[in-house]
């Protein structure tokens, strides 16, 4: 079975350039995933920004940009860092973009425990999965950490409270 990426690239006839496979392909398949997902979940953010901001910092004569990085910006840091760590473990646990589009040219690290944990004579190397396996959970327990604050104010933000 196809997937819309593998089609649109089969009919232009890119499917084998450099541009396409290995780590520009699957930079570009999780860019055109995380850029939407991070937009919708900082619209509700930004939609809680009162208007009201903008026109005080424009009555006291502040730039735009002024306005933007100053003042709307330091409101929408929780969702900013929200979208940054839910971004984090959708790229950190994707298997089958980088298996597909990337190949043996890009192991990334859940491609090395699905590939390398069945040493010689089929039996399974517990000491490699467990090593790797503290590897790759160390990054996203540390972000999760230090931001845990914001990314409960993520997970919450739009809620209906208090009805049923």
């Amino acid at each position: 079975m196809y997937n819309t990426f593998d089609i649109s690239l089969r009919g232009l006839d890119l499917i084998n350039q450099p541009l396409f496979r290995g780590f520009p392909g699957v930079l570009l398949l999780y860019t055109m995933f995380s850029i939407p997902f991070s937009l919708w979940i900082l619209k509700g953010f930004i939609d809680g920004v009162s208007p009201r901001f903008d026109e005080t910092g424009f009555i006291n004569g502040a730039s735009k940009f002024h306005v933007l990085f100053k003042v709307v910006l330091p409101q929408v840091r929780p969702g900013l860092i929200a979208a940054f760590i839910f971004n984090l473990i959708f790229v950190w646990n994707e298997f089958l973009f980088n298996f597909i589009l990337g190949g043996q040219g890009t192991q990334m690290i859940p491609y090395a425990l699905a590939v390398g944990m069945v040493s010689a004579g089929g039996n399974f190397d517990w000491g490699y999965v467990a090593a790797l396996s503290i590897i790759y959970v160390t990054l996203p327990m540390v972000m999760i950490f230090f931001f845990q604050k914001y990314l409960l104010v993520g997970m919450t933000f739009g809620t209906v409270r208090g009805e049923v």
